[in-house]
């Protein structure tokens, strides 16, 4: 099944955007190649380019979804320097419906999105092959118990591996974007699913994810505060177990 380029109707694309066009196109021919043609159920791009919110450095997320793990690794093995800035992630129907992730995490805690919060967010995805995922079909946790793992997941997690050099701090910021945005969603808080509109979804201007937004938007702001940053971040955390019971 054909979809529309979600990009068709951009206007005025910036130099990175009409490269990661390029790109995703590209990736998306070589990942139906990969496979069979019956066990490729879709592509989805999802992040910065879906939401149009692309910047230098920031790769393209795609996430070809297949019948059995046993094709996710030809998949995988279509990344590399031809395909620039995309990056390949593949998911199994076998992961949605067991809601845990085949392939073996390399840091404990796993650092990687469950695949049930790939199902949450679907609706901001976008789809450029193949048939929608019926979400209703699979398991989901409650944004509550979600809350509660992202919790452990930031801080015995993406907080001590930045400190060991295991991943980056920008990583580490975006986490907690998609946390607060949780919350926003568990108080009825309309939110849009980008950076900015959960950031603008806060109207508290001392919560830490204004903070967050301008290390974002402010590459110099962000190295010089990461160690105040962390501080406030354990404090928000810390409050926020007491939310989620």
């Amino acid at each position: 099944m054909k979809r529309p380029n979600f990009w068709r109707n951009w206007k005025k694309k910036t130099a990175f955007e009409e490269k990661a066009i390029n790109a995703t196109i590209k990736a998306k021919k070589k990942v139906i190649k990969a496979i069979p043609k019956n066990k490729l159920i879709a592509i989805y791009i999802k992040g910065s380019f879906a939401r149009r919110e692309l910047r230098k450095n920031s790769d393209v997320d795609m996430v070809p979804i297949v019948a059995e793990n046993k094709y996710e690794s030809a998949v995988f093995a279509v990344n590399g320097p031809s395909i620039k800035p995309v990056m390949i992630v593949p998911l199994s129907l076998w992961e949605f419906k067991h809601n845990k992730l085949w392939t073996k995490g390399s840091y404990k805690p796993d650092l990687r999105a469950e695949p049930d919060l790939f199902l949450k967010k679907l609706c901001e995805y976008k789809l450029i092959y193949g048939a929608p995922i019926d979400i209703t079909k699979y398991p989901k946790r409650s944004d509550k118990q979600i809350i509660k793992d992202e919790i452990i997941k930031i801080r015995h997690g993406y907080v001590s591996a930045y400190k060991k050099g295991k991943t980056s701090f920008a990583s580490l910021i975006k986490e907690l974007f998609w946390l607060v945005e949780l919350v926003q969603n568990v108080k009825d808080k309309k939110t849009t699913h980008s950076f900015k509109g959960i950031a603008q979804s806060v109207n508290d201007k001392n919560h830490i994810i204004h903070e967050a937004y301008q290390m974002i938007i402010n590459t110099d702001k962000n190295i010089k505060n990461r160690n105040q940053f962390l501080q406030q971040l354990e404090k928000y955390l810390a409050e926020l177990e007491n939310f989620s019971e």
